[in-house]
């Protein structure tokens, strides 16, 4: 099948997917218990008749299926709502924040990737033996532990005992002012600027967030490449380049690998889609301002505008690294087709 027509086809079959994550998330805002209109007003200002314009003006008062049409062509022509928590579009908001969502995740996912496919290679290489069984305890420890924790247990370590790492307040020092924002990343926009200082004041506030997030992902990644290196192995024709005498570093990297790759390369890209559409926990614990918290803030204060916005924003995210992974499939393996 052509390139072009098999993205086409996937765009397609996307539509559907974004349409019942738009039916369910409404239906779920909705049932939230609270009123966004006595939040808005709040208590100084809740009379009756305030909170009937209000109610008016913000649609609430239809039935939730003319509510719910109005919103899909809102959402049709680009108009993800206003947050009035955020005081902005909810699609600019959302934008403003990705960058520094975009850059705590894309860091910690190359960082989980650097860790987690020499120790699944290992892991799965020497199986049942010593490396296996250092590795199976990291990533039992890895997986068991839940990811606020972890971070709690890093900040307290290095942050509070041992003063090593900066405090857990954002993206950068209130020592350092912000570089003028070129692409809203700011290791990017540090090097732009010539400010070294800045640029790793930055990168250290990335370390232990990153470390957060990857680490419980890494244990999964390693799991997943461990078993199916291990299939791999013992496929025949990995024992026929064996009695061929080819080396162990080309009978790894070159023949067992690249068959292994693809259901780790499937578990690695939705793991990426969920972490950029929002590192929730990671993101309130470490005071990170992406997309995440601006959730956490839009459920607080019942923001269905923002909640929304953020769940259809998280969709298209995924959706989109799905396609992406499944087109990196013949980068990998050229004999897949396109179907």
């Amino acid at each position: 099948m052509n390139l072009g027509r098999y993205i086409l086809r996937r765009l397609m079959y996307t539509i559907p997917t974004v349409f019942g994550a738009l039916l369910l998330m409404f239906i779920v805002t909705r049932v939230l218990p609270g009123d966004p209109v006595l939040m808005i007003l709040g208590p100084a200002h809740s009379s009756p008749e305030n909170v009937e314009a209000l109610t008016r003006m913000m649609g609430l008062d239809k039935p939730l299926p003319i509510q719910f049409l109005s919103y899909l062509g809102q959402v049709l022509r680009g108009d993800f709502g206003y947050s009035w928590r955020a005081g902005s579009p909810v699609i600019k908001e959302l934008l403003r924040r990705f960058p520094a969502t975009f850059e705590l995740t894309t860091f910690a996912f190359v960082l989980m990737v650097m860790i987690s496919i020499p120790l699944g290679i290992m892991a799965g290489y020497f199986r049942n033996r010593l490396p296996d069984h250092l590795v199976s305890i990291f990533t039992v420890v890895g997986v068991s532990m839940p990811i606020f924790w972890f971070g709690l247990l890093l900040i307290y370590f290095f942050f509070y005992l041992l003063n090593v790492a900066p405090p857990p307040m954002g993206r950068l020092s209130s020592e350092f002012s912000y570089p003028p924002m070129a692409t809203g990343l700011l290791l990017v926009d540090t090097l732009l600027a010539g400010d070294m200082e800045a640029f790793m004041a930055a990168f250290k506030q990335l370390i232990l967030p990153g470390i957060t997030l990857s680490f419980f992902n890494w244990a999964i990644i390693v799991r997943t490449l461990k078993a199916d290196l291990i299939e791999t192995l013992e496929e025949d024709y990995i024992r026929t380049a064996r009695a061929m005498g080819v080396g162990l570093r080309s009978i790894l990297l070159r023949h067992a690998l690249r068959n292994a790759l693809l259901p780790t390369m499937t578990m690695a890209g939705a793991i990426y889609g969920a972490l950029l559409g929002g590192s929730v926990l990671t993101e309130v614990i470490f005071a990170w301002p992406g997309v995440g918290s601006f959730a956490v803030e839009s459920i607080q204060y019942l923001d269905y505008a923002g909640l929304q916005g953020f769940i259809l924003f998280y969709v298209l995210i995924f959706a989109l690294i799905n396609l992406i992974v499944d087109i990196s499939y013949r980068l990998i393996d050229p004999r897949i087709q396109l179907r």
